[in-house]
């Protein structure tokens, strides 16, 4: 659905005065070169609704099935882009956790949720760096393949933080994207 230009209100770049129900895009500015407003809306809970599809190529398999959270697929792109299709990032080969996202973010501690684990996980380690000022990754935990969630406390208050999981399969080992949390 096209955006309805007419509707826009100048006194709020970021929003014409439909509802999102009716059109859907009225909540982007409609003026050329704008970008979306993030505090508008979000892409963590809309999913792919297209038909399925694939690509097989000699580095593996890129499958984007009906139903596939947002967050999930720009996550295996950004994989697939830093790393090419293969090992790590193919959906039919041993590859990182995708889904990657925090919850429950307080002043010491932030809760790290992930799904789109490989078949082949044996484990999952969870870092955490400094963004600022890289210290180094520092181990916080280690899990189970199927636990889907770790707890990283002890974190400074009011501080940015970059975290990854990485995931072997008793031989290989995988990074995730790194997600980027700020302590409150």
């Amino acid at each position: 659905m096209a955006c309805n230009c007419s509707k826009c209100n100048p006194n709020k770049p970021c929003g014409c005065a439909d509802s999102a129900l009716h059109t859907p895009c009225s909540y982007t500015d409609c003026s050329i070169g704008s970008e979306r407003c993030e505090d508008i809306q979000c892409a963590e809970c809309v999913s792919y609704c297209g038909t399925s599809f694939q690509i097989q190529t000699e580095g593996g398999l890129l499958k984007i099935e009906q139903g596939e959270r947002l967050d999930m697929i720009i996550q295996k792109f950004a994989l697939m882009i830093a790393n090419g299709l293969g090992s790590c990032t193919a959906d039919d080969l041993f590859h990182a956790p995708y889904n990657v996202y925090a919850t429950n973010i307080t002043n010491t501690a932030v809760t790290i949720l992930w799904n789109g684990e490989s078949t082949l996980t044996t484990v999952i380690d969870v870092y955490y760096d400094l963004l600022s000022a890289p210290v180094g990754w520092t181990l916080s935990s280690t899990v189970a393949p199927g636990v889907l969630t770790a707890q990283i406390s002890g974190l400074a208050p009011t501080t940015a933080y970059k975290i990854k999981l990485e995931a072997t399969d008793g031989v290989s080992i995988c990074d995730s994207v790194e997600i980027i949390i700020t302590t409150i």
